[in-house]
């Protein structure tokens, strides 16, 4: 019997999404009509072992999170998928990401147990999201690490994950927008010679076809200098409107201890109108 035409889309499909996680992205927006961009296919076709991403807003930096994410633990058996956002409310978008991606990747999601935190696979896979605010930082061992939203993750909680692939071997991304020029993502963005290792990607929201030209040069009136350059630019940028820069204070408060959890709340309200359809 000759294969149908349909038969041969749905294998050609599923071939795609074990080949790589830009298969999987381009089969799931394939689905609702889309396709990826240029550059996401770029940064998911990498094989290096630390990428640092910094993206405009609406340019699909989540999409690229889940996707590395879910391809890793589908495929691959009793991989650890750590993924740390910089709030609670940011690590659910992620997870949710990724559950909307889970009927791509076919049989490999059957019996997939999902809970508010964590996806577990049958093949022994799983894929955790943690606020960077939470104490159970430590004690992973991760073979991919995922830090959302990282301009906005306080130095203490960066420092408490990255040796979880220590032992592994396992690829360190890091996806944010922009913020302000101070921090431990800023550093590694803008200091090639003390991270050399870092493979940088940056896109703007010009660089992004999709995103509409006349929205764009409407918010370049509309804004500060400053913010539409952080917002649509990925520029790292101070306060405008204020006397204190938030991230610097965000910083003191880090300093100390018995301050700790007003950091991450502060880090809180300055992602709080953060989308949720990256």
């Amino acid at each position: 019997m000759t294969p149908s035409p349909v038969a041969d889309r749905e294998s050609l499909a599923a071939l795609a999404v074990q080949s790589s996680p830009a298969g999987l992205l381009s089969v799931a927006l394939g689905a609702v009509g889309c396709c990826p961009d240029p550059w996401q296919q770029t940064a998911l076709a990498s094989t290096s072992r630390r990428v640092v991403i910094v993206a405009a807003r609406q340019v699909g930096k989540g999409s690229v999170a889940a996707a590395r994410a879910l391809h890793l633990a589908a495929f691959t058996p009793e991989a650890l998928v750590l993924i740390v956002s910089a709030t609670e409310r940011q690590a659910r978008i992620v997870l949710q990401r990724i559950r909307g991606m889970l009927p791509y990747v076919g049989t490999a999601a059957a019996g997939a147990e999902d809970t508010q935190t964590e996806v577990r696979f049958r093949n022994g896979s799983r894929i955790i999201v943690l606020p960077a605010s939470s104490t159970s930082l430590r004690g992973w061992t991760a073979h991919l690490l995922l830090v959302d939203e990282g301009a906005y993750v306080p130095r203490s909680s960066w420092e408490a994950v990255v040796p979880t692939t220590a032992a592994t071997g396992g690829a360190i991304v890091c996806l944010t927008s922009a913020g302000s020029p101070a921090g431990w993502l800023y550093e590694i963005v803008s200091d090639e010679d003390t991270y050399p290792e870092w493979e940088r990607h940056l896109i703007t929201a010009w660089d992004v076809p999709r995103i509409d030209r006349a929205f764009l040069e409407g918010e370049q009136r509309r804004l500060p200098r400053a913010v539409f350059e952080r917002e649509y630019e990925c520029k790292f940028t101070g306060a405008e409107d204020g006397v204190f820069d938030p991230v610097a204070v965000a910083g003191a408060f880090a300093a100390s201890p018995r301050a700790h959890h007003l950091d991450l709340d502060l880090t809180a309200v300055l992602l709080g109108q953060e989308e949720t359809d990256q």
